[in-house]
C-alpha cells in the first residue's frame, strides 16, 4: 500500500518524539553498526522508526532515514555514500547524477528513489560542520523530532 504525497508530507511535518525513555543515543564513530529507535507522533497515534547505519566497507558512509508505518522511507540522508541517479521521470532533478551527501524523500509513485542535495531543500538546515553527530541532528529537526536525547559518542 503506497502513500499519497499528501499523506508522507503530513507524516514528515508531524513532530515526533523518542517513544519511551531514552537517555543517549549511542553513535559509533569508527565502527558498522545499524540501530533502530522508535519515535511516536506527538499527539498522534502514528508511529515511526528511525534508522541509523554506518557501512562496513566504508565506514565514512552514514544512512539516516525515517520511515512511516514501518516500510515507507519519509527521508533518508546518504553522508558520503555512492552516486545516485534520479530516474528519469523524476520530478526534481531528473536523471541528474548526484553526488557527496543527498537527501532522498518520498515521492509518490517513486517512494525514496527521488534525492536532493541538501541546499535544494529550503527546509533542511545543512550543518555549518562537517562532522557526522552535527548532520545526525540537522536530519533530526528535518524529521520534526521535538526532543533530541543526548548522542553518545563511541569508537
Amino acid at each position: 500500500m503506497s502513500l499519497t504525497q499528501a499523506d508522507a508530507d503530513q507524516l514528515l511535518a508531524l513532530p515526533k518524539e523518542f517513544s519511551g525513555k531514552i537517555a543517549t543515543i549511542e553513535f559509533l564513530r569508527v565502527q558498522a553498526f545499524t540501530a533502530e529507535y522508535e519515535l511516536q507522533g506527538v499527539g498522534s497515534p502514528e508511529r515511526f522508526l528511525l534508522d541509523l547505519e554506518r557501512g562496513n566497507r566504508k565506514r565514512a558512509r552514514l544512512k539516516f532515514q525515517t520511515r512511516a508505518r514501518k516500510i515507507h522511507i519519509l527521508a533518508r540522508i546518504d553522508i558520503d555514500g555512492r552516486p545516485h541517479r534520479n530516474p528519469v521521470d523524476a520530478p526534481h532533478r531528473p536523471d541528474e547524477r548526484l553526488m557527496g551527501t543527498h537527501v532522498h524523500l518520498y515521492r509518490e509513485g517513486f517512494a525514496d528513489r527521488v534525492a536532493f542535495l541538501p541546499g535544494d531543500l529550503p527546509e533542511f538546515a545543512a550543518p555549518a560542520g562537517s562532522d557526522d553527530v552535527s548532520w545526525l541532528l540537522a536530519f533530526l529537526r528535518f524529521c520534526r523530532v521535538a526532543t533530541i536525547p543526548q548522542i553518545q559518542e563511541g569508537i
